[in-house]
């Protein structure tokens, strides 16, 4: 069973910068480790409710930044003055063949959207085999991966977010 998100080919020029990797793959385990970690009820009951199991959730690596974080754009490998906010809420690191491409951060209320870090790789996130019979499309986060956790097997999920 294949649990690696996977894209589409993309050109050489929209691949993140190794600095950017290297911090970015930084956050995303801190993430997790963090909703892994002790006083970490509230994301997992919001997994839960969203019908994300336990096992699922670690499989892909999901994790949790429980405050929001500002940042230089220029420590992050990023030539643009300033920096950038990162919210609270859940982490998904977007990995393809075991390199980290994007970093998705999706709130936890009811409101649907997510936050893309900056300089990560844009595109549509594919779960699955394309080729592997059941296609399902969503621009949410939340119905896709559940979609993937319970048809894994036979079934392909794109999320292409608003």
């Amino acid at each position: 069973m294949r649990i690696w998100p996977i894209l589409f080919p993309m050109k050489k020029t929209t691949t993140p910068s190794e600095t950017w990797k290297r911090k970015a793959m930084a956050f995303a385990v801190r993430s997790h480790r963090h909703l892994w970690g002790k006083n970490n009820e509230d994301p997992l009951i919001f997994l839960y409710h969203r019908g994300l199991n336990h096992e699922f959730s670690k499989q892909i690596y999901l994790g949790w930044n429980k405050f929001g974080q500002e940042r230089p754009y220029k420590g992050w490998g990023i030539s643009k003055p300033g920096t950038f906010f990162i919210p609270p809420g859940i982490v998904f690191p977007h990995i393809v063949d075991q390199e980290l491409l994007s970093i998705y951060i999706l709130p936890m209320d009811t409101a649907p959207g997510y936050f893309i870090l900056p300089g990560s790789a844009p595109g549509p996130v594919i779960l699955g085999d394309p080729d592997n019979g059941t296609t399902y499309e969503t621009q949410d986060f939340f119905q896709g991966l559940f979609h993937f956790q319970e048809d894994s097997d036979k079934a392909c999920v794109t999320i292409t977010p608003a």
